[in-house]
């Protein structure tokens, strides 16, 4: 089985750059390989619970379609005295069936099968939540090794300036106050880098609990986003369009809508055919013969009948629910993109901005126009600057992925499954 998934799965990674096109997504370089991918989320526990549930449902489908109709036999042995005529043994045997109404296995049929559709829709879903968290993880694990970068560069330029002016301050040329300050700057950059070598670690340790053997052992490079070449708002009716939830809370509604109609025919109870034979009398008397038993419904019938009918006007409010969530969720997916973009384009204006001011005030530093203070002052701002790109950048990736992802347009396209 697992090797058919995995060829499966493969069949879709063949697919994907066939399709990058027309899909209008750009497939960022910092993920591992679809392959990789595909068999770490095929290996996650949430697919292992959904695809047994799905064998639940499809042994419940079967069940539905057989139905509780079983033939029941029944034997009796008695021996009877007669008075004056002596003892004499006798016997019967009895098979009994209910029947099935035509309209009630319909109904039974349709149940099942809308069981079984949520769920196999509900494996597909648990592999795209799967996704998202291995997207989220991933994404947290690159910002912070990005933000490391800027913090071990902070960390190199103030070593230096302490350096420098340690050596200044021994040859009286540099006040003891410009050595504390500098100390203190090269101290908050290490602690910085402790702080996001933290979180790094952290988030390293997720993903190798998780999805174990996935990351690889130095962390890829951030790219910067790309924005996709389809029109932001026609993303919207494509995650609508191919949503697990509302598939899955649409064939739901529709099994709770058809054991409704089956519990309101069941108010008409079904009869039960019995063959009879018979041996009486030591064979003296013999027959054969037909029973027919019908029970009167009570209350407990309307009752179920009525429970299952709220239960299917529940299930289609929850499916109208589910329709306008995953619309919702559509629209807040598409508004981080695009506000995604639009900060990561402001921070790498202001990080080249910062850059570009703290040429100069090094410059004048070194003129003796500007004092250290301004100098500690403008790095500050420029590495704060440069740290604020990089966790733009990862926002950025993380909701452009997270787009692509509630698309299907990554690891879960239906076009791709269907070729």
């Amino acid at each position: 089985m697992k090797t058919l998934l995995l060829a499966a799965a493969a069949s879709m990674v063949l697919a994907t750059a066939a399709k990058a096109a027309d899909t209008g997504w750009t497939r960022p370089d910092f993920l591992p390989s679809d392959a990789l991918i595909l068999s770490a989320l095929e290996g996650s526990p949430e697919l292992a619970e959904a695809r047994a549930i799905e064998r639940g449902a499809e042994a419940e489908q079967r069940g539905l379609a057989a139905g509780p109709y079983e033939t029941t036999i029944g034997l009796s042995s008695d021996r009877r005295r007669v008075r004056g005529e002596g003892d004499f043994a006798e016997w019967s045997l009895q098979a009994s069936r209910p029947l099935r109404s035509p309209g009630k296995r319909n109904l039974d049929l349709t149940a099942g099968a809308a069981g079984a559709l949520a769920a196999r829709d509900s494996v597909d879903d648990a592999r795209h939540q799967a996704s998202l968290r291995l997207a989220g993880l991933w994404i947290e694990w690159l910002e912070a090794e990005a933000r490391a970068v800027v913090d071990r560069d902070e960390i190199a330029v103030e070593q230096k300036e302490v350096a420098a002016l340690r050596r200044r301050v021994e040859l009286k040329d540099a006040a003891l106050l410009d050595l504390e300050l500098a100390q203190a700057a090269l101290a908050r950059a290490q602690a910085a880098l402790a702080e996001t070598q933290g979180r790094a670690e952290a988030a390293r340790s997720s993903l190798d609990m998780l999805y174990p053997g996935l990351a690889p052992a130095q962390a890829p490079a951030l790219s910067e986003p790309v924005a996709p070449s389809r029109a932001l708002d026609d993303w919207i009716p494509v995650v609508v369009a191919r949503s697990h939830e509302i598939t899955i809370a649409r064939a739901l509604a529709d099994r709770d809508g058809a054991l409704a109609r089956r519990a309101k025919l069941d108010q008409r109870p079904d009869p039960t055919l019995a063959l009879r034979v018979f041996n009486e009398r030591g064979g003296a008397e013999t027959g054969a013969g037909f029973t027919v038993s019908i029970p009167f419904g009570g209350g407990g019938r309307s009752a179920t009948a009525e429970r299952q009918a709220a239960s299917a006007s529940a299930a289609e409010a929850r499916y109208r629910m589910v329709a306008r969530n995953v619309e919702a969720e559509g629209r807040n997916d598409v508004a981080k993109a695009r506000s995604g973009l639009a900060a990561w384009a402001r921070s790498r204006e202001a990080a080249a901005a910062a850059a570009q001011a703290t040429d100069r005030v090094h410059r004048a530093y070194a003129l003796g126009e500007r004092d250290l203070t301004d100098l500690l002052a403008a790095r500050r701002q420029l590495f704060d600057a440069r740290r604020t790109e990089a966790s733009s950048r990862a926002a950025a990736q993380g909701a452009l992925l997270r787009l692509a992802l509630d698309a299907h347009e990554l690891w879960l396209s239906e076009e791709e499954a269907s070729q």
